[in-house]
């Protein structure tokens, strides 16, 4: 018996929600995420997958809240333009883990955050029978925090991903237009999908 409760445990550990337990706080509100965000960090398992035209360098710029998922808004450079895109994130019976609409094994973990500050997202998703990982931080601010970036760079290389393949993306490679800078009251009451 003890050895079949020994695979399960290493079996569980084995699997991309042992390394995810969302916010420190069990209690945290989703809501709180709601608003405009920068994309000041990217980070990724394949190198590759970080190149401007790919599929994981998408630039979120709002996440809005529902009560059964996150509707994320973000842009993505095609030949050099900007292309508006909205995805949906169903939430799951996992706390602070969503799956990503019309993809299979897509799963999306919101992770660290400060929600007036900084939000640490990762997602998996499975590829060719390979396990590809994207982390984002996103600030509230252009600029995200020495403390925020520090943050980023633990946490991705706590998930084994290797210093040279985390990226710190700059306002100068957003795309235009960028959102203006909101109050706190606005930040709670905006529906962000300006494009």
């Amino acid at each position: 018996m003890s050895l079949l409760l020994l695979a399960v445990g290493l079996t569980l550990l084995g699997c991309p929600q042992a390394l995810h337990w969302g916010p420190q706080d069990p209690n945290f509100n989703e809501t709180l995420v709601s608003g405009e965000w920068f994309l000041a960090g990217l980070a990724s398992n394949q190198p590759k997958l970080l190149k401007e035209d790919k599929d994981a360098r998408l630039l979120v710029h709002c996440i809005q809240v529902t009560p059964r998922a996150l509707q994320l808004h973000l842009h993505k450079k095609v030949n050099g333009a900007c292309v508006p895109i909205t995805m949906m994130a169903n939430k799951t019976k996992r706390k602070f883990q969503y799956l990503l609409e019309n993809a299979d094994k897509n799963r999306l973990f919101l992770e660290k955050v400060d929600p007036k500050s900084y939000v640490i997202l990762c997602n998996h998703r499975e590829k060719r029978e390979e396990e590809v990982v994207v982390v984002n931080l996103l600030s509230r601010t252009r600029e995200a925090s020495p403390d925020a970036l520090l943050l980023f760079t633990n946490y991705c290389r706590n998930h084994g991903i290797h210093p040279s393949n985390i990226i710190k993306v700059t306002a100068t490679g957003a795309c235009p237009p960028l959102p203006q800078p909101r109050t706190s009251a606005q930040l709670a009451t905006d529906h962000c999908p300006r494009a």
